[in-house]
């Protein structure tokens, strides 16, 4: 073994995809005089965070890559808190701090940033964001439905649905002979989802809710797999009834719509949302003058939108499908208001984090 060649390559991985931060190449010559290169693969230095919680809040974080999202449903502000953690690293830091686990507290306002080092001095980071729905939008969260909250086995029909926003608006499926939107185990990152097939007639509804008269802003976001488009409508939701918002389906090309029930509907990105696959799809409409659309916290497009909701009928009914919709849904969450760029990006940042998902 004679020289060294190229000793550190670029993050490689071991031939059973074990991954390591160095490879060294060595060089050496054979018995005929030419060369022969052979792999030495040095171990990567332990630095991770492999569990973090808050316990007085009763949450447990979720952990993607370099990613920990920290999520309630109950609180309304957000202050500091003490953190619990698990780490195989030295020592861990925020802002030049050192962190002692079960002890240091930290502001939650704004991301943190978690500092990891190993025993080589190496360091490895991590961002830390608590993510509050019923905050954002200055408290105009009026329905959140998570699959996740259920409590069924699988295959089994889901009768009725809790909304966790804090205004009691549960929806539940109308009176068949069976019960057809069914609950799905293990479908996205481990968690379950709704499953909606329009062979089945799914369709989940509401009537007398709470706050959801629908102003002329909103803001919709739905973790979901599309299966199929059909023909003669597909509404993913409809608020406030006739001539309340409604969010659809275009077919054949499932685009994503954002309309005014039974007037017009109006294409933002007019990009076909990918079949059989989970992502993170919502938009935001300011007032009568413009709507964004976001895939996986990637903005799309804003086009111009007119619609104004103010005399529509039937205020405070929902219905979640309409019978025709093919797609399996993890999370729903609707703002009665249109959110900042800031706190939209939280929203992606929890729901991407939560499900694994990543920018498209």
């Amino acid at each position: 073994m004679l020289s060294c060649k190229n000793p550190f390559s670029e993050n490689p991985c071991d031939p059973n995809g074990k991954r390591f931060i160095d490879t060294l190449l060595l060089k050496w010559t054979t018995s005929d005089g030419s060369p022969t290169c052979g792999k030495v693969y040095v171990p990567s230095v332990a630095k991770e965070i492999l569990e973090y919680s808050i316990p007085s809040l009763g949450v447990t974080g979720i952990i993607t890559e370099n990613k920990i999202v920290i999520t309630s449903e109950s609180i309304v502000s957000i202050s500091s808190y003490i953190a619990t953690f698990k780490t195989n690293g030295v020592s861990v830091t925020v802002d030049g701090q050192e962190q002692m686990s079960g002890f240091t507290s930290n502001p939650y306002s704004a991301p943190l940033k978690y500092i990891v080092t190993g025993v080589d001095g190496s360091t490895n980071e991590y961002t830390v964001q608590m993510v509050a729905p019923r905050v954002l939008g200055s408290g105009s969260l009026r329905l959140w439905f998570k699959a996740d909250q259920l409590t069924l086995n699988d295959g089994d029909p889901i009768t009725a649905w809790p909304d966790v926003s804090g205004y009691g608006n549960h929806i539940s499926q109308a009176a068949y002979p069976t019960v057809h939107t069914l609950f799905r185990k293990g479908q996205v990152n481990g968690y379950p989802v709704a499953e909606f097939r329009n062979a089945n007639v799914s369709r989940m509804n509401l009537s007398g809710g709470v706050g959801l008269y629908a102003n002329n802003s909103g803001s919709v976001f739905f973790v979901m797999k599309l299966v199929n488009t059909i023909t003669g409508g597909i509404t993913l939701i409809n608020i406030h009834g006739g001539q309340g918002r409604e969010i659809s389906i275009d077919h054949p090309i499932s685009a994503y719509l954002v309309c005014r029930n039974g007037a017009s509907c109006s294409t933002i990105s007019a990009l076909p949302i990918p079949k059989n696959e989970f992502l993170a799809i919502g938009s935001v409409q300011v007032l009568v003058t413009s709507g964004r659309e976001y895939w996986n916290g990637s903005l799309k497009s804003q086009v111009s939108i007119s619609y104004d909701y103010s005399g529509g009928a039937s205020p405070n009914t929902i219905y979640l499908g309409n019978g025709n919709l093919d797609a399996d849904i993890a999370e729903v969450l609707f703002f009665n208001t249109d959110l900042s760029e800031a706190d939209v990006e939280k929203i992606f940042f929890y729901l991407n984090t939560k499900y694994k998902l990543s920018s498209k």
